[in-house]
């Protein structure tokens, strides 16, 4: 009787474990991405290839013709669950690599230092 319980619970937990998975997945497909504030202006040394690797292994457009990280990172299924640690890693590591170069460097801990909307100015009317 306590292997039939065992083998229940074993089962259950493994049913379990597969659901978080597999929700997991979709929820990571289906949910918005955090604002990203990117100034390229600030990254004017860095080899575009770098982040925009599609220009050179000649990955696909989408039918629009638009070539955005979501189009291929967000919208296919395998990509989108390793996105976010994928650009972290990108990001942090070269961040990393030049603090400990002894070089000022983007941020390496901090969300809000690259997580904000970037900041919107509304046209002033002059007039008085």
């Amino acid at each position: 009787m306590k292997r039939l319980y065992l083998l229940a619970a074993v089962l259950l937990v493994a049913l379990l474990a597969y659901g978080l998975v597999k929700g997991h997945a979709e929820l990571v497909r289906e949910r918005p991405l955090l604002p990203l504030n990117f100034d390229h202006g600030l990254h004017g040394k860095v080899n575009c290839i770098t982040c925009h690797h599609d220009y050179a292994d000649r990955s696909p457009a989408a039918p629009s013709g638009d070539r955005t990280c979501l189009f291929c990172h967000k919208k296919t299924p395998h990509l989108a669950l390793r996105m976010e640690r994928d650009f972290h890693e990108l990001c942090r590591g070269c961040h990393l690599q030049k603090l400990q170069a002894l070089h000022s460097a983007g941020p390496v801990q901090s969300c809000r230092q690259c997580h904000t909307p970037p900041v919107l100015t509304l046209p002033t009317s002059n007039k008085d």
